[in-house]
């Protein structure tokens, strides 16, 4: 009897809070596991030139506020009041973003009344921009202030398949060839406007700068 008692003291002082030691575990892990599926942890989010729709809530009542995209700053990106030959840049709210061209020229047979330019941002090869220009006169000859609203402008990016940002014939997006030289085949010009984020909200860009070689 004495030994069936001393066994009962040994289940007690070491079995019993071994078993609610794992009974606690279990707990808790069913409990992590009852939890969002989609959660993301924001220092797990790469910097990139690719932004981010937020909404933003009036916390005095239930207003929604609708959404505002919002670009990353970009450092390789310094506000210039003029770009060097074969860049881009423009500015979006806050954010100043700039890039580099692909390629450049005229499109559209010969008559030099057309015009494309695309290529990188400085700091994402996977986004970019792409913008062609329909002009009311060839560029044949030196020409100074031209203004159009025949344009098409997107902000691409490579591993989404849809555009970041493009214009839309319900908005005006507005570009100006404020020169172009005819023995440098040089455009030098400005352009921005209202254009459309993926869900549809109306952004305005400003201050678009290009330097481009046309052939």
């Amino acid at each position: 009897m004495k030994k069936l008692w001393r066994y009962y003291f040994f289940f007690l002082a070491f079995c019993l809070p071994i078993l609610i030691l794992q009974n606690t575990g279990c707990v808790k892990e069913y409990s992590f596991e009852g939890a969002p599926q989609d959660t993301i942890h924001a220092d797990t989010i790469p910097a990139d030139t690719i932004p981010v729709d937020t909404i933003r809530t009036d916390t005095s009542d239930t207003t929604v506020i609708p959404p505002a995209i919002i670009f990353p700053q970009c450092t390789f990106c310094k506000e210039l009041n003029q770009v060097d030959l074969g860049h881009w840049s423009f500015k979006i709210g806050d954010a100043y973003l700039c890039g580099s061209f692909s390629n450049s020229g005229f499109f559209s047979g010969l008559s030099k009344t057309a015009f494309t330019f695309f290529g990188p941002s400085a700091c994402s090869d996977d986004t970019g921009i792409v913008v062609s220009v329909y002009l009311p006169v060839p560029l044949d000859r030196d020409r100074y202030g031209l203004t159009t609203d025949e344009t098409a402008f997107y902000y691409y990016d490579h591993n989404s398949p849809t555009d970041i940002l493009d214009s839309r014939h319900t908005a005006i997006f507005t570009v100006v060839v404020q020169s172009f030289i005819y023995a440098t085949g040089i455009a030098t010009g400005t352009f921005g406007g209202d254009v459309y984020t993926v869900n549809g909200d109306i952004v305005h860009i400003t201050d678009g700068q290009f330097k481009a070689s046309l052939y």
